[in-house]
C-alpha cells in the first residue's frame, strides 16, 4: 500500500510541530497570556517583533519580482506599520533605530536577511509561513487575551487585525492551498530545506520568548518565597 504525498503545507506542519509548541508553550508566552505579566512585557514583545517583521518586508521586497511569491506575498500581511502604531497607542516611539534588540532577534533577524543574501526565496517562505500563519491563528487568542488581561484597547492591538482579509478560516486555506501548489514543483531538497528553515524560525521564536522570560520572570504567588539562588 502506497503512503499518501504529504503536501508541503502538511510537510511544514508535521515537521515542525516539536519546535512549534516548544514556542508556544514557554514559560513567558504561557505567563503572558495567563495575565501574570505586566503590560511593559507586552510592550517589550512587540518592540522586538517590530525588528524581525521590518527585516521581513524588506526582505519580501528584495523579491517582489519573482513569480513564486505572487499568490503568498500578500502585503496586506505586513505587520511593521500596525506595530509603531499600536507602540504609539501605548506610548512608546517605536523605530528600529531605538530599540535594542536582544541576541534572539539579532539571529533571527539574521536569518531572514541571509535569505536575501543568498538569494533564497524558499527559505524566506519558511519564515513567512511561520509567521503569518501563526499570525492569524496563535495571535487570535493573544489580542483577545491582551484585552482580558492587561486591558488594552483595539487601537493597541491592530498588529491582529487582519479583517480586510475577509474570514480568517478560508483565507488560512487558501494560503495552505498556494503553499502546497508551490510544493509540487519543488523536489525533496528544497522541501526539506524549507522545512529546516521553518523550523530554525521556531527555534527562534522560542529563544526570544526565553529571553523576554528573564527579564519578566513569572512572579511569585502570593505568600511564596521569592527563590533568590
Amino acid at each position: 500500500m502506497t503512503t499518501p504525498t504529504l503536501t508541503l503545507a502538511e510537510s511544514l506542519k508535521c515537521s515542525t510541530q516539536q519546535a512549534h509548541n516548544q514556542a508556544e508553550h514557554s514559560t513567558f508566552m504561557t505567563d503572558l497570556l495567563e495575565g501574570r505579566l505586566p503590560v511593559a512585557a507586552f510592550i517589550a514583545l512587540q518592540q522586538q517583533s517590530l525588528l524581525v517583521y521590518s527585516a521581513l518586508e524588506t526582505a519580501l521586497d528584495h523579491f517582489a519580482d519573482d513569480p513564486r511569491l505572487a499568490t503568498l506575498g500578500d502585503r496586506r500581511l505586513d505587520r511593521a506599520s500596525r506595530l509603531r502604531d499600536d507602540l504609539a497607542a501605548l506610548g512608546v516611539r517605536a523605530t528600529q533605530a531605538n530599540i535594542t534588540a536582544l541576541p534572539a532577534t539579532a539571529a533571527y533577524v539574521d536569518s531572514i536577511n541571509s535569505c536575501v543574501t543568498n538569494n533564497d526565496l524558499l527559505g524566506l517562505l519558511a519564515h513567512h509561513y511561520v509567521r503569518y500563519l501563526g499570525d492569524l491563528s496563535g495571535g487570535q487568542i493573544i489580542a483577545r487575551r491582551m484585552m482580558k488581561y492587561l486591558a488594552l484597547p483595539a487601537e493597541a492591538l491592530s498588529f491582529y487585525d487582519f479583517s480586510e482579509l475577509g474570514k480568517i478560516k478560508p483565507y488560512k486555506d487558501r494560503y495552505r492551498e498556494a503553499l502546497s501548489d508551490l510544493g509540487e514543483r519543488l523536489s525533496d531538497a528544497e522541501t526539506h530545506h524549507m522545512a529546516a528553515e521553518a523550523t530554525r524560525a521556531f527555534h527562534h521564536n522560542f529563544a526570544l520568548f526565553s529571553e523576554l522570560g528573564a527579564q519578566y520572570p513569572t512572579p511569585a504567588a502570593p505568600g511564596e518565597t521569592p527563590d533568590l539562588h
